[in-house]
């Protein structure tokens, strides 16, 4: 696998962004019942970590690069639902910022400019990460 630029090889030895000191990994975790991709996440702060592998590609499957492109943008709507609440967590469904818990909504939402620009930057740089 060779990487580009944003991509880099994270501490745990995956397919990674960088925002400030904070590492978004991502891996393939399998496949769902309907043929697309499930994708494992990881986000490593200086304060915490958090795992996920609820994210899943659309029909027909996915790359990684990709699925960091979702995971960014997962990101980004549940900073702007954090904002849009006063800074406030709520587990209620219909609000973004239950797609995360409060502490990555809060990080999501100190570095939402940052999590725009780096997923315009996937979007926009071609295929990023070669097999």
């Amino acid at each position: 696998m060779i990487l580009h630029a944003p991509f880099a090889i994270s501490a745990r030895l995956l397919p990674a962004v960088q925002i400030g000191q904070t590492w978004i990994s991502i891996e393939f975790a399998g496949e769902t019942w309907d043929g697309r991709v499930r994708y494992r996440y990881y986000i490593d702060t200086p304060d915490f970590e958090h795992e996920g592998s609820d994210l899943k590609s659309g029909c027909g499957g996915g790359s990684i690069q990709s699925g960091m492109e979702s995971l960014l943008c997962f990101l980004g709507a549940a900073a702007e639902s954090y904002r849009y609440q006063g800074c406030q967590w709520t587990d209620n469904p219909d609000h973004n910022c239950s797609l995360f818990p409060e502490n990555v909504c809060a990080w999501a939402y100190q570095n939402s400019d940052e999590i725009s620009m780096l997923e315009c930057e996937l979007q926009e740089g071609g295929e990023l990460i070669e097999d």
